[in-house]
């Protein structure tokens, strides 16, 4: 029998974007699959376009963050694969298999990832990303999807609440303890929209990410976030 696979997706005002997501993964051919839309604080339509198209859909009108939103996803999950995706990114056409194909009971993996256009920045952007975690000197989600087997995330208890940002990487470093295995199937992408990095730009999003390795050594990773993205985008994540 197949394993089930879990798609949650946490969600955030995303009413012109969130339609197209849950089709995107619904339009994958592997089963059994659902896909899970946890609307977190949201102001517009977010919640009733998600009812129309999801398997099933949690509706938080306060604010518990992204890291909750996935942990509540969990909580109502029949799936033994667990896949977390941001709204702006998919899973090119038989992906899920491939995740599949890899997770045992000790699995985390995220997938190479590349961008929904064809410019250059963002080509050279993601080779970037690819190489750095191909090479395994660093275990990250490259862009926007992570998957895990569910006796990882009991094992771990799911993600910290309290991260605003760099989430996955907590998780991975938590799962990384308990035994899981690091994992990026080959022959399949995340497809991630590039919309963020062209409004922040390319290259003062890639120095943000580089200072903000360097000041989480010295624990100022929150306050070079709030910099970054300002206070109020942090605390609605």
């Amino acid at each position: 029998m197949n394993k089930k696979v879990s798609v949650i997706l946490p969600a955030y005002n995303e009413e012109k974007n969130i339609e197209k997501s849950v089709k995107l993964f619904k339009s994958q051919k592997y089963q059994p699959m659902e896909v899970i839309v946890v609307v977190n604080n949201t102001t517009d339509r977010t919640y009733e376009i998600a009812q129309a198209c999801a398997d099933r859909v949690l509706n938080f009108p306060g604010k518990i963050g992204v890291s909750a939103a996935r942990n509540e996803g969990v909580k109502v999950a029949q799936g033994e694969v667990l896949v977390f995706s941001d709204v702006d990114s998919s899973i090119s056409d038989g992906g899920i298999e491939r995740i599949v194909e890899i997770t045992e009971g000790n699995t985390i993996g995220t997938l190479f990832g590349k961008g929904d256009n064809n410019s250059l920045k963002g080509k050279l952007l993601f080779f970037l990303k690819n190489c750095i975690h191909g090479s395994g000197i660093y275990h990250g989600v490259i862009d926007g999807v992570f998957f895990c087997h569910r006796e990882v995330f009991s094992k771990t208890g799911g993600f910290n609440k309290a991260k605003k940002i760099a989430e996955f990487q907590d998780f991975i470093k938590r799962a990384r303890l308990v035994g899981a295995k690091y994992k990026i199937p080959r022959g399949c992408y995340a497809v991630t929209s590039l919309r963020r990095y062209e409004e922040k730009g390319y290259l003062k999003t890639l120095l943000f990410w580089l200072g903000w390795k360097i000041a989480s050594l010295f624990k100022k990773e929150k306050e070079m976030s709030e910099e970054y993205f300002g206070t109020e985008d942090i605390t609605k994540r």
